[in-house]
């Protein structure tokens, strides 16, 4: 009966002592690490390595010497009125060769805890419904990291009209 009691008691006192010895420190998450996570991150690093998107796709082996294919023209007013349109946000990607347009996550001061990020692309050179593509990415933060949410169909429709009009007034 003691030795039992004896070998329960070491057996309590082993567990109580491999538990006690894993614990650790946790360290502190910076605030880099709150607001990205890890995709943004990687994201982030290719977009500062530099380098256009989507014309490594369209690349011509004549692309070295100037010539090649270019989906839209810095002169086109597609072209003008998308970047007009989104002139208020911030501009991560900018690429004229593929007609590619992205903006940086925006955050409103009205709501701190939602951002949106919008992507436009130019599938064509003439001003028509089908020649500009937008998405818009909506995130909420929750317990402190960025969730994506979905977001209403109506607003890329909206940033789409808005540029094919601003596309026809300066046609004009």
């Amino acid at each position: 009966m003691v030795i039992t009691l004896f070998i329960k008691f070491l057996f309590i006192i082993i567990v109580t002592m491999t538990l006690v010895s894993c614990g650790g420190e946790t360290r502190k998450l910076t605030t880099e690490e709150i607001i990205y996570n890890q995709k943004d991150k990687q994201r982030l690093k290719q977009m500062n390595v530099g380098g256009e998107f989507l014309s490594g796709i369209f690349k011509d082996k004549d692309d070295d010497e100037g010539g090649g294919f270019s989906v839209v023209s810095i002169k086109s007013p597609l072209w003008k009125a998308s970047l007009e349109v989104l002139s208020s946000f911030p501009l991560s990607n900018v690429d004229s060769k593929s007609g590619l347009i992205i903006t940086d996550w925006y955050t409103s001061e009205k709501k701190p805890s939602e951002r949106f990020k919008i992507t436009v692309l130019l599938l064509s050179q003439d001003i028509r419904a089908d020649s500009v593509k937008v998405s818009v990415h909506r995130q909420i933060i929750r317990q402190n990291r960025w969730v994506n949410k979905n977001i209403d169909s109506k607003k890329p429709i909206a940033i789409e009209r808005k540029i094919i009009q601003r596309a026809i007034e300066l046609n004009l």
